[in-house]
């Protein structure tokens, strides 16, 4: 469950030491879904950054002992990795041992300091000022990536420094994943290089099913929720139970509320100048048929509806200050539902072992699709106040591709953490796995992978996910991964936008506006127009046109 916390957001192995990468690539090559990972090249005839992954791996091939042999790694470093989570029970001693290993392989430790998310968010503009001493720090849109990015925030690298101290990952990583980190040529982070097909419904309880006399099979759509919840929420005020309990920087438009509802894809999603495409029309992709997402009847429906819930009860009334996530308020038994995919099935058994979570799906119709979304969603990065970002990168590439240290502090001890199967790539939760979740941190620090083993579900949850991958639409439908926008020519009209976008939008994501929904929403749009998010939508349009001919 990926657990955001921002006023930007929105709307994400094992081998032999000797091998040191090799199984891990073969993955890669054998998985069908990377097909983006085969060598183009540019316009000017010349390889690109991420094209010359071949010639990497030729390089890496050549010191299977040892990808980093070409480098002088005799003096021992220290790299401090910083990034937004909790902290798992178990994590001081898997990361020890993941320490044992890379002492071994890069004579280097990595000092790991896990902030928690609303204290991430708050102090990361003083983290990348060089208040502490960092080497490695998490990066996402939601952070304002592009702000730090065009501010100088983070240090820049190019493809020579990926294949001299990452040559794991220029061998390794999908291709299209190093284009959404590019401006100007450069590079300014290293994404996750996993890029699931996911689909989430609701997760209930069984008791509050039998409270309410519902069977899940029965709530199979937009209206049948909101008809149960319509029952919880009258009971709330003596109960404590909320329909939804979401924190306050998690808006409602996050949710399956907006997009998915009404059958839309997003670009650019929780920006001022967020855009979407209703996929449903018939109609092939067209850069014109973007629309802002505030213009949209969509959304002024979606505004209509969070006012109903709110008068309803379906929030607490504080639920602006809240700073509980969502999950937790489920866990905890205040929220009536979560939205999340099958795979949590899981995770919330072992989390709650004194109710039967149960899987409604809720939001999926016959036009419902899925897509591949950008690898982009969290990247690592080096600030540009780091002082070793060689040693940093070296630690980076290690953590994630080779075979040993990426499985210890992806899934922890197995055995313990997980038991693995090693045939079919999958894994299910060991004795201990509430105290080191599989994938929990790691997808925080960018490591996970296509390659890694997926989750072993039940036979129920497994079709659903099966229905799900099989609407799977090519990415041709909706060509904007790997897009960055350059708001350089309207940066002042973007950022009155923006500052606009964070005054309204979570009034109207919580219907705190009531009555006076239609006519604040009015109020938004003309405001943003008379600071020019007009010309922001339509130089955005521009440029993804040109992107698209490349």
């Amino acid at each position: 469950m990926k657990k955001v916390i921002s006023l930007l957001l929105v709307m994400v192995l094992l081998g032999s030491a000797s091998a040191c990468g090799t199984k891990q690539a073969q993955d890669t090559a054998d998985n069908g879904q990377k097909t983006e990972q085969k060598q183009e090249t540019t316009k000017g005839g010349e390889s690109s950054g991420a094209d010359a992954a071949d010639t990497a791996g030729e390089d890496a091939e050549k010191t299977d002992e040892n990808p980093w042999s070409h480098l002088d790694l005799s003096e021992y470093a220290e790299v401090n990795f910083f990034f937004p989570g909790n902290k798992p029970e178990d994590f001081d001693e898997v990361a020890a041992m993941a320490n044992e290993l890379m002492l071994e392989k890069i004579n280097t430790k990595v000092n790991f300091t896990i902030v928690s998310y609303g204290e991430y968010a708050n102090k990361l503009s003083l983290f990348l000022a060089g208040d502490e001493d960092v080497d490695l720090i998490y990066g996402a849109s939601w952070l304002g990536y592009a702000d730090y990015v065009k501010s100088g925030a983070y240090k820049s690298f190019d493809w020579d420094f990926v294949q001299t101290y990452m040559p794991l990952s220029a061998k390794n990583q999908a291709q299209s994943s190093w284009k959404e980190v590019e401006f100007d040529g450069l590079y300014y982070g290293i994404t996750n290089n996993r890029c699931d097909v996911g689909w989430n419904g609701a997760w209930t309880t069984q008791a509050l099913l039998d409270k309410y006399g519902y069977k899940a099979e029965e709530i199979d759509s937009y209206e049948k929720l909101i008809e149960y919840l319509d029952q919880v929420a009258a009971d709330a005020p003596s109960t404590g139970v909320y329909p939804i309990n979401p924190q306050g920087d998690y808006p409602m438009d996050a949710f399956h509320w907006f997009t998915t509802r009404y059958h839309l894809m997003d670009v650019n999603a929780g920006a001022a100048n967020w855009m979407v495409w209703p996929y449903n029309t018939g109609k092939e992709f067209a850069v014109e048929d973007l629309k802002w997402f505030a213009e949209t009847d969509e959304y002024r429906q979606f505004c209509l509806q969070m006012a109903d819930f709110y008068k309803k009860g379906y929030f607490p009334a504080s639920v602006i200050s809240n700073s509980t996530l969502l999950d937790d308020n489920f866990i905890n038994g205040t929220s009536a539902i979560v939205n999340a995919g099958p795979s949590n099935l899981n995770n919330l058994t072992v989390n709650m072992p004194n109710e039967t979570p149960v899987f409604l799906n809720c939001y999926w119709d016959d036009e419902c699709v899925t897509r591949r979304g950008n690898y982009f969603i969290y990247a690592t990065c080096f600030p540009a106040t780091a002082e070793n970002s060689e040693r940093a990168a070296v630690a980076l590439d290690c953590m994630k591709f080779d075979p040993q240290v990426h499985s210890l502090l992806l899934g922890g001890v197995e055995g313990r953490h997980y038991t693995l199967d090693e045939e079919n790539n999958t894994y299910e939760p060991g004795p201990d796995a509430l105290k080191y979740p599989w994938g929990n941190w790691s997808n925080n620090g960018a490591l996970n992978n296509d390659s890694d083993p997926k989750l072993k579900m039940d036979d129920e949850m497994q079709a659903y996910q099966d229905m799900y991958e099989a609407a799977l639409v090519p990415s041709e439908i909706f060509p904007v991964n790997g897009f960055n926008y350059n708001s350089a020519e309207y940066e002042a009209e973007l950022s009155a936008a923006t500052a606009l976008a964070n005054e309204y939008r979570f009034s109207f994501c919580f219907g705190l506006f009531g009555d006076q929904t239609q006519e604040k929403l009015d109020e938004f749009i003309a405001q943003c127009k008379a600071v020019g998010i007009d010309d922001v939508c339509e130089d955005y349009r521009k440029q993804l046109a040109a992107y698209m001919e490349q």
